[in-house]
């Protein structure tokens, strides 16, 4: 009994940790997400940066926007999506950039 109470604790601490900007899904999440400053110029450039997370409390990577437009080359940002997949607590995180 003591360990279903833990676990069930667990995962609903884990659950409930969730920033808001984050799609729901602890089990499965496959989403992508609006980043922004989107505009009407032709995009010639495209780079992305990953980051991975586990059950919320170890994180590596760089996936701002910055990272990605370095990865690409890109000056002037177009636009950016976020792309985030997280299978049981193991969540990878993917910026997308275009520009010029």
């Amino acid at each position: 009994m003591k360990r279903f109470i833990f676990a069930t604790t667990l995962l609903l601490f884990s659950a409930a940790s969730v920033n808001a900007e984050f799609l729901g899904g602890f089990i499965y999440n496959g989403s992508t997400t609006p980043g922004g400053g989107y505009t009407t110029a032709v995009a010639s450039k495209q780079g992305s940066a990953t980051c991975k997370n586990i059950w919320y409390i170890v994180s590596v990577g760089d996936c701002s926007v910055r990272a990605a437009m370095k990865n690409g080359g890109i000056r002037s940002l177009a636009g950016y999506d976020v792309h985030r997949e997280n299978i049981l607590g193991f969540q990878t995180i993917t910026t997308k950039a275009w520009g010029n």
